[in-house]
């Protein structure tokens, strides 16, 4: 609503959006991890400031009709870049189905929007994008071409926001879709009361918006309801994975100020028990507390080994003994560390499962809910079982894989799957290959949960040619 003809200070709207369009940028390139999401989004945002640059030329700089004119052809470029590089963002959203054919697509999509930069610009010799009537005061009609980029621009945001639904396998982010879907379709609602009655509405002489806000900012809400709700990973969950780790550790600032807290942080200063670390690190520094229960424990037991034998025998073997415990224990504690580390991602899915089932009201939805924690926690208890049986060996019958896909399909015919399991021979595998075939197997399950229907697995030995 502020006229921007005149001297600089009359573009305060302006610089207030593009001051908007920089620091949405700016926490784009922060937050966003995907180098490919990340660009194109960047991307988008420089031809937003492009946008309100040339806007800003047309009215304040140039008086040469001529230079205005295609200063406002120039305003095709970044109203179809935007939505072009919007969509391509999207297209690199993981999972990418064929990432060998996407740098193609993504050419041929430029070079069309290309092509309708250039007619558009061009205007003046053949006329089809605007019929211009009276040029010192630029009357003019739409032409066929111009509802082609319009056109254009409507199926690119229209796709951008069903490409980033059909990736999303969240089904918590999905049931948000109208957020991002209310942003887009403020935006088309403008564009279309701007080309139905062409220009904005104008309250005591004052345009309402101009095309350039009404392109921009609904692209920025939308985007950023949808980095929200969930549907573009970013990496703002770190606090929140920190406080919920259980480690006993604070990160503090240069300054000595608590800057992230785990939950079980006790802010002890030490005891004969705990052991106090620090490590320093950009910013600052982390500290955390070991507990060394058990070390001195093993500790003191030596000790009093050594007062109560006399014979120095007894004492060697005693501290034999002591010694083996404590390899024991180490190697023990490795090895359960090692198979929690394994499926921790799997336990804590299925507790935050077990706590939304409890909530749940369908009954088809609590089945489901339920037998997908059936099939993750049959994977957790045979995973370590497996690890604990290779951990001595470096190889393991088939058998013993066998018998794990076997108690997984067990628990997918649960949900109507149609699984069948045939094995033939049997053979000594090496352990980590035994390991990765089991994960593997999870693995493809779980990327393909909601639309399996049948399973198919086959382990049969091949024998050497010749």
């Amino acid at each position: 609503m502020i006229p921007v003809r005149g001297y600089m200070p009359h573009n305060l709207s302006t610089f207030s959006y593009l001051a908007i369009i920089i620091i949405w940028a700016q926490t784009v390139r922060q937050r966003i991890d995907d180098p490919g999401v990340r660009s194109r989004l960047l991307i988008a945002c420089a031809f937003m400031v492009l946008l309100f640059f040339l806007r800003m030329c047309k009215y304040s700089y140039f008086e040469n009709i001529t230079v205005r004119e295609y200063l406002w052809y120039g305003y095709t470029l970044p109203l179809t870049a935007i939505p072009l590089f919007m969509f391509l963002a999207s297209l690199y959203i993981e999972p990418v189905s064929n990432d060998r054919h996407l740098p193609v697509v993504e050419r041929i999509l430029i070079i069309i929007n290309i092509v309708f930069v250039a007619v558009v610009m061009t205007n003046n010799l053949h006329s089809q994008v605007y019929k211009i009537t009276v040029h010192p005061d630029k009357e003019f009609t739409h032409a066929w071409f111009y509802y082609v980029i319009t056109l254009w621009r409507l199926a690119l945001a229209v796709g951008t926001l069903y490409v980033i639904f059909k990736k999303c396998s969240l089904t918590a982010a999905r049931k948000k879709w109208y957020i991002p879907a209310i942003c887009i379709a403020v935006s088309l609602i403008l564009l279309t009361w701007y080309l139905i009655v062409g220009g904005s509405p104008r309250i005591a002489g004052h345009k309402l918006f101009q095309i350039h806000e009404a392109v921009c900012i609904p692209f920025i809400m939308a985007f950023e309801s949808i980095i929200q709700i969930g549907l573009i990973p970013v990496n703002s969950g770190f606090r929140r994975l920190f406080y919920h780790s259980g480690i006993n550790a604070c990160i503090y600032d240069k300054d000595n100020r608590p800057a992230v807290v785990s939950c079980s942080w006790t802010g002890t200063e030490g005891d004969e028990d705990h052991r106090v670390c620090k490590e320093l690190i950009s910013g600052g520094y982390v500290t955390w507390v070991e507990d060394i229960t058990v070390i001195n424990r093993l500790n003191h037991q030596i000790e009093e080994v050594t007062e109560e034998l006399n014979n120095e025998n007894d004492l060697i073997r005693q501290e034999n003994k002591v010694r083996a415990e404590r390899v024991s224990f180490e190697t023990k504690n490795r090895l359960y560390n090692r198979i929690a580390s394994a499926v921790r991602t799997k336990a804590v899915r299925v507790n935050d499962l077990l706590n939304k089932l409890r909530e749940e009201r369908d009954d088809k939805e609590f089945r489901n809910g339920i037998i997908y924690a059936s099939v993750l926690s049959a994977y957790i208890k045979r995973m370590g079982n497996l690890m604990i049986l290779t951990d001595a060996v470096s190889a393991l019958s088939s058998k013993e894989l066998g018998m794990a896909i076997s108690e997984s399909l067990q628990y997918l015919q649960l949900k109507g799957i149609f699984c069948n399991y045939t094995e033939k021979g049997e053979c000594e595998l090496p352990s980590k290959a035994v390991l990765l075939a089991y994960e593997m197997f999870e693995t493809a399950v779980e990327d393909v949960w909601l639309r399996l229907h049948t399973m198919w697995s086959r382990l049969s030995m091949m024998m050497p040619s010749g």
